[in-house]
């Protein structure tokens, strides 16, 4: 049977490479396909207007990412538009969401086997195409909605660099490549933002091949330098629109880690996560929603924590500078992992995530290029091995790990199912991270379950103390539980750092006349309508303060609602008043009312 399933490789080894990575795609990512929405789909996609609402195809390019509920922070306009379509499709439901995920996740694989079959021999390339489609550490990307734009963006990235490298290696680049590369560009552009990073790649191709594998003559250089001038025109015209759509060019909010430090400061704190990138790309066998302290470490001076990190970056430098003086193909695969990590490396501009295991689908296509031509390289000395139980036991070995991470990858999936699931998950695997209380806090406090959300969001303060969301969110609890003598600290705190934190101020309002001290109340409401803040909120604070500083007698000549003759009533029963709640951490969408 082995002799035969040989020979029909022999005679065509694209058919079945493209079966086999299809298989191996679909069986590590099909699982997740009844999954609901989770973590940031719910404000991306539900709460979203411009997601449950199809609209004209130049209002996405004229909105940000976000939409409403956030505010302007990000530009993906091809994202938020495809998933518009897919919830018109679904009329809401998350299963086109799941099924376009999927879909592009087994295509993504694919254009990752082209991009090696360029480089490699054809079974070196099949071995890194398998083991990059079963690669756990892609599981969120796929799982959870919003990663799709992770694939929407690699996809034309590798679609460009394979049809570049083509064209390079028969010589000068064709105008149809041009075209292609072009639109390629564009289009990742304006699904994530770190499509900006093609222009380099092509360059660390150029730089690592021009002389060996490319074809180094006047016309080859000159189509190249044609197709530089058409990336640069269309960069500027993005960074543009991009700063015209914002008002500026910065990303998301920076994690709370990294809120107020310096970029020398965020160089300590990423080369101490480095081995953190390490595990991930090459032996995912844990796996994280998130990465907060204290889980991993924030160092922000030099430390021995740096060491491991400082000795993983010195052997990849050295890794690279072997390549690029014996084998083009590891320097080239060493170059793509550095570029791509870059934009998420925080160095230039903080993100919204310390380690995020779905933006690490594109380095991770340098991971598979290295480990198919370790395989490339090891073929040879392994067939002429004398002991043929070590002939065999490798490739039983290596089709043992592929198959373990299929499983894995496929069983996570499902860990994604809702937000329950995977922040429950979260604080089990990671009970050390401070976020994962602090979400699951935020989850409870939703649901009515006052008790368990002040149990996390303690334990989350404990862990990171002074991050005034999850003050925010603690005192929110609190004032729930009609503790407003306890939520009223937390709510100054708050407010010394954020004074125009409008959510705690209303928060604040509410306790001061709960607690009867209504002249201060006043103040406040009067403060927050000063400020431009909501009108709602607080002109309802203020008429609640002024009647009932008539009815108890408190009144004077400045009481807006004595003299407009408001009803005076005198009573002993307790102030109730409606207050805010959100979950400001799960998706800051806008302030709802409602009664405590």
């Amino acid at each position: 049977m082995i002799a035969r399933w040989k020979a029909s490789w022999e005679r065509d080894p694209l058919r079945w490479s493209l079966f086999l990575v299809l298989l191996v795609a679909l069986a590590s990512s099909t699982s997740g396909l009844g999954n609901l929405f989770a973590y940031d789909d719910v404000p991306m996609l539900v709460e979203n207007p411009m997601v449950n609402r199809l609209h004209a195809p130049w209002a996405y390019l004229t909105d940000s990412y976000w939409g409403p509920t956030r505010g302007n922070s990000l530009y993906r306009p091809i994202t938020v538009m495809a998933f518009a379509l897919e919830w018109a499709v679904g009329k809401g439901s998350p299963f086109p969401f799941h099924l376009a995920n999927v879909v592009l996740y087994a295509l993504t694989s694919l254009a990752v086997l082209a991009l090696l079959r360029v480089l490699l021999p054809k079974g070196a390339a099949l071995i890194g195409a398998l083991f990059w489609a079963a690669h756990p550490a892609h599981v969120e990307a796929v799982a959870n909605v919003v990663g799709q734009s992770e694939m929407l963006a690699a996809l034309p990235m590798l679609i460009a660099v394979t049809v570049y490298m083509i064209d390079r290696r028969a010589g000068a680049l064709r105008v149809r490549t041009l075209a292609v590369v072009g639109v390629c560009f564009a289009f990742a552009l304006l699904t994530k933002e770190h499509g900006i990073l093609l222009p380099a790649l092509l360059m660390a191709a150029e730089a690592a091949f021009r002389g060996r594998a490319f074809a180094d003559d006047g016309e080859g250089r000159a189509r190249a330098w044609l197709l530089a001038r058409i990336l640069l025109l269309e960069l500027v015209v993005y960074l543009a629109v991009r700063y015209l759509v914002l008002s500026g060019f910065a990303g998301d909010a920076p994690h709370p880690a990294l809120e107020g430090l310096g970029m020398g400061q965020r160089v300590w704190v990423m080369v101490a996560l480095v081995p953190e990138f390490v595990r991930l790309l090459w032996w995912p066998a844990a796996l994280y929603a998130d990465y907060s302290p204290q889980m991993v470490p924030v160092l922000t001076s030099p430390s021995l924590g740096h060491l491991a990190g400082a000795l993983w970056l010195l052997l990849t430098f050295g890794l690279l500078m072997y390549g690029w003086r014996r084998d083009r193909i590891v320097a080239f695969a060493v170059l793509w992992m550095g570029l791509a990590l870059g934009p998420i490396s925080n160095i230039l501009v903080a993100t919204g995530v310390l380690v995020a295991e779905r933006t690490l689908c594109l380095a991770s296509v340098g991971v598979a290029l290295l480990l198919g031509r370790g395989c490339d390289l090891a073929r040879a000395p392994l067939a002429a091995f004398p002991k043929r139980w070590v002939r065999v036991a490798l490739p039983a070995l290596a089709a043992l790990l592929l198959v373990s991470a299929v499983a894995q990858s496929a069983d996570r999936q499902r860990m994604w199912m809702d937000n329950p699931t995977i922040f429950s998950t979260t604080v089990v695997d990671a009970p050390t991270n401070f976020r994962a209380h602090y979400v699951l806090g935020e989850l409870f406090g939703g649901l009515g379950a006052r008790e368990r959300a002040e149990k996390h969001l303690r334990t989350a303060d404990s862990l990171y103390p002074g991050y005034d969301l999850v003050e925010l969110s603690l005192a929110r609890v609190l004032h729930f539980e009609d503790r407003c003598a306890e939520a009223l600290p937390l709510y100054d705190i708050v407010l010394s750092k954020r004074p125009d934190a409008e959510i705690a101020r209303v928060g604040r309002t509410a306790c001061l006349l709960e607690a009867r001290r209504l002249s201060e109340a006043r103040d406040e409401a009067l403060r927050g309508l000063g400020l431009g803040r909501s009108s709602g909120p607080f002109g309802l604070l203020l008429q609640k303060a002024e009647s009932s500083l008539v009815a108890t007698d408190t009144v004077d000549i400045r009481n807006r609602w004595f003299r407009a003759g408001g009803k005076v009533s005198k009573s002993d029963e307790r102030l109730r008043v409606p207050v805010l709640y959100v979950r400001p951490s799960l998706s800051g969408q806008r302030s709802r009312m409602r009664q405590p």
